[in-house]
């Protein structure tokens, strides 16, 4: 990514504008880059090498939907070594996202994928990797995401046993404590939410029972609070019973509370008007 073969200095102007904040600007520059055919990608290989972390955020994605297989090495050097996290998370989407490019990328995006899982240190860029491993299947994804499962941080727990799913349909893991692990961790709120939604679909099972009843009594946060209720009307039934049993009970309490407030309101009326608002609503609710 050197700049022994500087682009013009129209390109390098439009690929200046790709790190613009006014998204018009960027969008203009994506297009006039996109129909200079290879010179324009050629420019964007250039821009992943600006001192700006816009630009070159910007020319990563550019990438996204225009990028060949020359782009794949210098999206390597910039997912495994630019100092921006925001930089490496875009250069691993655009190297592993094969949807978006008339023609999927033809070198190792699987050992790309495994070093960045194993070894960068944010947690977003980290995440966007598992996410990529999910195909196609590999022997070495499959190790990689054994051992960051054995690792037991709970902020990737989650994408990682369900990128092992994908790799090997026959894995046999222990859903139920991987995502009674994640919920009862300090991990972010999201990623716990997400564990929890999560048991909401797994088998009853009284580990999940015990850890879904502690959130309930520890958790203040209502989110968590919400989830974990609601997973645990799937996990144990007793409860769910009960919870129903009880909201019947206060929706009777609630209309018995609204008859006599309305009949103690009616009972103050002059006798006349009381017979007319009586005669009314029997009118009203007719067929």
């Amino acid at each position: 990514m050197g700049n022994e073969l500087s682009p013009t200095d129209e390109l390098q102007t439009q690929v200046v504008h790709l790190g613009a904040r006014d998204r018009n600007i960027a969008r203009a520059a994506q297009t006039a880059l996109a129909s200079r055919g290879e010179a324009g990608i050629a420019a964007a290989i250039w821009g992943l090498s600006h001192p700006n972390m816009r630009v070159r955020r910007g020319c990563a994605g550019f990438l996204d939907h225009h990028g060949t297989d020359a782009c794949f090495e210098p999206l390597r050097q910039v997912a495994l070594h630019d100092p921006a996290p925001s930089v490496r998370r875009m250069a691993v989407h655009s190297a592993s996202c094969q949807e978006c490019k008339s023609c999927p990328l033809t070198g190792d995006l699987v050992g790309l994928l495994i070093e960045v899982a194993l070894s960068d240190t944010n947690r977003r860029v980290r995440l966007n990797a598992l996410w990529g491993l999910h195909q196609p299947q590999d022997a070495r994804a499959v190790a990689a995401l054994e051992t960051i499962l054995r690792d037991a941080d709970p902020q990737l727990q989650l994408d990682a046993y369900y990128a092992l799913i994908s790799q090997d349909p026959t894995y046999q893991g222990d859903a139920v404590g991987v995502h009674v692990q994640v919920a009862l961790s300090s991990a972010h709120k999201s990623v716990r939410l997400k564990a929890l939604l999560g048991l909401r679909r797994l088998p009853q099972d009284t580990r999940a029972r015990a850890a879904l009843e502690q959130i309930l009594r520890t958790e203040t946060d209502p989110r968590l609070q919400s989830y974990a209720h609601h997973a645990l009307k799937r996990q144990d039934p007793s409860y769910k019973a009960a919870f129903d049993a009880r909201s019947r009970e206060r929706g009777i309490a609630a209309a018995r509370t609204r008859n006599q407030m309305a009949a103690k309101k009616r009972s103050k009326l002059p006798r006349n008007q009381s017979v007319n608002c009586v005669s009314k609503f029997a009118r009203t609710t007719s067929y």
